[in-house]
């Protein structure tokens, strides 16, 4: 079966999944960089390449090429919560809270490899950075599918752009 095939028919009566049912569809895909090899999107209007493969009203599902040295824009998933498969590379997930003035401030970050798992519960504003060698490939779940989604700044970018 081809994998849009497969990716259809394990997420299509999939309704307000939790994290463990979504990484054990995920898992139950058996994904590998090859497969997804067709749908990789270089990079173009983002700093990364990114490609839906399947949506619904409960699901959304997309995989991200992150090229090294790259990294994403501070965001949400608006009222969805997340869930990544990291199928090649390696990647760094910074996370951030609003400051009262509503800029982004790290409080921590993780490393994951190949093969991890990352979560993003709903209302998360993290940031994917790929600070390794090579490219880094995911393939994310979110449910429901991803809308009102925002991008947030630090305070140190909006005065670097103001001075």
């Amino acid at each position: 079966m081809e994998l849009l095939e497969s990716i259809e028919q394990a997420f299509r009566s999939v309704e307000s999944p939790a994290p463990h049912e979504l990484k054990a569809i995920i898992t139950g895909l058996e994904l590998t960089s090859e497969k997804v090899a067709p749908y990789i999107e270089e990079p173009s209007y983002l700093p990364y390449g990114r490609k839906v493969l399947y949506q619904s009203e409960e699901v959304e599902v997309i995989l991200v090429h992150l090229p090294q040295g790259r990294q994403t824009l501070i965001h949400d998933h608006g009222a969805s919560v997340g869930c990544a498969f990291i199928l090649e590379g390696q990647m760094t997930n910074i996370i951030y809270r609003l400051d009262g003035f509503g800029y982004a401030q790290v409080v921590g970050e993780s490393q994951l490899k190949q093969h991890q798992f990352l979560y993003a519960p709903k209302g998360q504003i993290h940031q994917m950075s790929n600070l390794g060698e090579g490219r880094m490939l995911s393939f994310h779940v979110y449910s429901p599918r991803l809308a009102g989604t925002k991008a947030f700044r630090t305070y140190e970018e909006v005065l670097d752009y103001v001075i």
